[in-house]
C-alpha cells in the first residue's frame, strides 16, 4: 500500500513538473506569436501575387490537359466495358457448346419434296 502511494506521488510530482513546462512553453509561444504576427501578415500579403500566379499556371495545365485525360478516361471506359462484357460470356461458352449440340441433335429434318 505504501508503494502504491509513493508512486501516486511521484506521478504527481510528474504531472505538476509536465504542468509548469507547459505554461512557460505557452507563455514563449504568445509572446512570440505576438512579436511575429506583423511579419507573418506581411509575408502572408507579398505570397498573394505568387499564390495567383501560380494558380493561373494550374488552370491553364489543367484546362490544356483536360480534353486528353477525357479522351484517355473514354477509352479506358471502354475498354473495362468490354473486358466485362467477356469476363461475363467466357463462362457461359460451355452451356452454349452443349446448348447447340443438343439443337443439332433435336432439330427436325427439312421434308424432301420429289
Amino acid at each position: 500500500m505504501i508503494g502504491l502511494i509513493a508512486f501516486a506521488g511521484l506521478l504527481f510530482a510528474g504531472l505538476a513538473v509536465a504542468m509548469v513546462f507547459g505554461v512557460i512553453f505557452f507563455v514563449l509561444k504568445i509572446v512570440l506569436w505576438t512579436v511575429f504576427l506583423p511579419f507573418r501578415l506581411l509575408f502572408k500579403l507579398l505570397w498573394i501575387p505568387i499564390g495567383i500566379v501560380t494558380g493561373a499556371v494550374g488552370l491553364a495545365a489543367g484546362a490544356a490537359l483536360l480534353p486528353i485525360l477525357l479522351v484517355v478516361g473514354g477509352v479506358v471506359a471502354l475498354v473495362g466495358l468490354l473486358a466485362a462484357i467477356v469476363a461475363l460470356l467466357v463462362p457461359a461458352i460451355p452451356f452454349i457448346l452443349l446448348g447447340l449440340v443438343v439443337w443439332a441433335f433435336m432439330r427436325r429434318q427439312p421434308a424432301i419434296v420429289q
